[in-house]
């Protein structure tokens, strides 16, 4: 009788949770697209009332901005995660010391700054007067992030969803009136972009270190054991994401540029539905690794996978008419580009599975070999393709970067996790893929034949209210309607 109580109170446990997280997973989605919509709905705006020089340089600006944050905070955040289960009581305490500690590497490296600002303004492109700036920021956005990785952990994910949009509200509003009103209009743009958010930071860094009270070098030491290794993951996740658009114009032109681009642009849509998924995803996996809950992982991991595909899957069919959407007429070709990105999205989607089980077994060591392989064999095909293909193969060789890193990672997994090798159905996924390389060689023919490109994208959307229609009370109160 007791073990029928016991086995009844985990599996309504355990269904709360999967409920949870699919509740939190579509909030996800809808924080980080409303998010990610606003900055993309108001780049026309930026476009027409910034020079190309000035857009240009608020685009360089932004781009050491993202190099930065990784190697002023060392990444620190990437370790929260698994501190949960090593630091459950005291997460507050761990908070504030890795806190603490990013604060103290960022002003250092501030300070050289300050000493070579020569040298920086150069290495940057950036006047330094814009660093200050950005250096404000990154001194207490740790703060942010932190925290923000701290209430998905424990599935509080309106905070996470207010921030997201409030942000992206705030920041486009006054970045657009401080350029119209300022005379230098990239200052403007950059004090819109983080000024704001810096004052709403500096507010939870003071709450950050008010809940903590204490730097535990213990923590920071856990802290750095998880996040520096996989700094070189970041960076050269960066270069792996951003090497095609450089090279593709050195080899190509801008124009060229301009259209991958575009597809590159529409990409990221896919990427920042994995991103939002996954942010849902690895908080229950982590819960239920913990406590060795093989099973229902297995189980669960084939709905999550279905339904990642499944939604790609509905990207494909309407890849040109968001192109179209986008840049028009002149910008069509670009659709082309579209099916070996979104395949490359795919893979990022599997082996992303893989890289969370390395990080909650500590093995991060490894991730960063990886990627790093992963970034210059990129770069090599590009050299390489390129100038015989076009730009168009810059695609493919995403495509191949991608799926090496799926290889690696499922081998790391296999060889020195093996406890956990078996956690996901591995002929499953292997049938996933072929599928998914299927539907992209396809998709290569049926944007050439929109009559039947759209008779299966009818056919599509049939299926899909079929199957709401069918579940929505389930729908429903997954998601908390």
């Amino acid at each position: 009788m007791f073990s029928f109580i016991k086995n009844y109170k985990y599996k309504r446990l355990n269904h709360e949770l999967t409920v949870s997280t699919v509740k939190i997973a579509f909030w996800y989605v809808i924080g980080n697209f409303f998010a990610k919509g606003v900055t993309v709905l108001s780049a026309p705006i930026f476009t027409r009332i910034l020079s190309k020089s000035e857009f240009g340089e608020f685009s360089n600006f932004t781009s050491w901005e993202g190099i930065l944050i990784v190697l002023v905070t060392l990444d620190l955040g990437s370790s929260i995660a698994r501190a949960k289960y090593d630091y459950n009581s005291r997460i507050n305490e761990y908070l504030s010391s890795i806190l603490i500690f990013s604060n103290i590497v960022t002003i250092s490296i501030y300070i050289c700054i300050e000493i070579n600002q020569r040298y920086f303004m150069e290495l940057f492109s950036i006047e330094i007067e814009y660093i200050r700036i950005l250096f404000l920021y990154l001194l207490f956005l740790p703060a942010f992030s932190f925290l923000q990785i701290k209430h998905r952990i424990y599935r509080k994910y309106k905070f996470f969803v207010f921030f997201s949009v409030s942000s992206a509200i705030i920041r486009t509003t006054l970045s657009i009136v401080f350029v119209l009103h300022m005379e230098n209009k990239i200052l403007g743009r950059i004090c819109g972009h983080l000024i704001p958010v810096t004052i709403l930071h500096f507010i939870l860094w003071i709450v950050v270190l008010a809940d903590g009270k204490r730097l535990s070098w213990n923590c920071v030491r856990y802290g750095c054991k998880i996040s520096i290794p996989l700094m070189p993951h970041a960076l050269a996740g960066i270069i792996l994401g951003n090497s095609d658009r450089i090279m593709i114009t050195h080899y190509c032109g801008s124009e060229v540029t301009a259209l991958y681009s575009l597809a590159y642009t529409v990409s990221t849509m896919t990427a920042l539905l994995w991103t939002s998924m996954n942010q849902a995803w690895t908080p229950w996996l982590y819960d239920h690794m913990d406590s060795k809950d093989k099973k229902t992982i297995r189980k669960n991991s084939k709905i999550y996978i279905s339904v990642f595909m499944g939604l790609l899957a509905g990207v494909y069919l309407i890849a040109p008419e968001l192109i179209w959407i986008l840049g028009g007429e002149q910008y069509y070709e670009a659709k082309y580009v579209m099916p070996p990105v979104i395949l490359a999205c795919s893979f990022q989607f599997i082996y992303g599975m893989y890289v969370n089980i390395e990080i909650f077994a500590k093995q991060t060591f490894t991730i960063s070999f990886g990627t790093l392989g992963a970034a210059m064999l990129n770069l090599y095909l590009n050299q390489w393709l390129i100038p015989r293909y076009g730009y168009i193969a810059a695609a493919y060789t995403t495509t191949v970067g991608y799926f090496v890193l799926l290889l690696f990672h499922y081998g790391i997994v296999r060889v020195f996790i093996k406890e956990n090798a078996d956690l996901y159905d591995k002929k499953f996924i292997v049938i996933v893929i072929l599928l998914m390389v299927m539907l992209s060689c396809v998709s290569l023919v049926l944007y050439k034949y929109d009559f039947f490109r759209y008779l299966l994208l009818f056919a599509y959307i049939v299926a899909v209210v079929v199957v709401i229609s069918r579940h929505q009370d389930q729908i429903r109160y997954w998601i908390g309607f």
